[in-house]
């Protein structure tokens, strides 16, 4: 509560030295600040996981889907995604049991700017939740793919399984794609 009080006191004194009319005006002014630095960052500065590679499939809605030993599907958030979403600090998921749909939210992970809905990429029950993760979701940031996945998903059956893995891409055709959205994000320079 300390902090708060003493977070707020230095904001009304930068109102007060500043030509901000209102709080609203300049927390908006520090978001599209961030927002700034953040586009500025080098985008692929991705760990190489060549083993782990060969193995997951990636859905549009940024989670990466392996298919376990015992017929599970382990998921997790991309590294793309992941890079983006620097500093997460809090992951909520469905508990164990729950079923899931393909393409309906089933959790969401936090930063302290942003609120990012978790997609399933198949359908079926949770069966393990990664409780390391929960208690420390910032090894989402940190290893994305082994000690950061999310959950596992025991499918409704084998038939539908390979239906839904039908739609979802290889690592290679996901990055291709989100370098896409990554040029159409930029902004457009005028040519002179």
């Amino acid at each position: 509560m300390r902090v708060r009080q003493e977070l707020m006191n230095a904001v009304e004194r930068t109102l007060e030295k500043t030509s901000y009319r209102s709080l609203s005006e300049f927390v908006s002014d520090a978001i599209q600040i961030r927002l700034g630095e953040l586009k500025r960052q080098p985008v692929d500065q991705s760990v190489e996981y060549p083993l782990i590679h060969e193995r997951l499939l990636c859905s549009n809605h940024h989670i990466w889907t392996m298919v376990t030993p015992e017929g599970n599907i382990r998921i997790g958030l991309s590294d793309y995604a992941q890079r983006r979403l620097k500093g997460i600090t809090s992951l909520s998921t469905e508990p164990v049991g729950h079923n899931v749909k393909r393409d309906e939210p089933f959790g969401f992970v936090e930063t302290w700017m942003f609120k990012f809905d978790l997609y399933s990429p198949a359908s079926g029950r949770i069966v393990k939740i990664n409780n390391t993760v929960v208690a420390e979701p910032s090894k989402i940031n940190e290893d994305p793919y082994e000690a950061g996945w999310i959950a596992e998903i025991k499918p409704e059956s084998v038939v539908v399984l390979e239906e839904e893995l039908r739609d979802l891409m290889s690592p290679n055709k996901y990055k291709v794609w989100a370098m896409k959205l990554d040029h159409f994000a930029q902004p457009k320079t005028p040519r002179l």
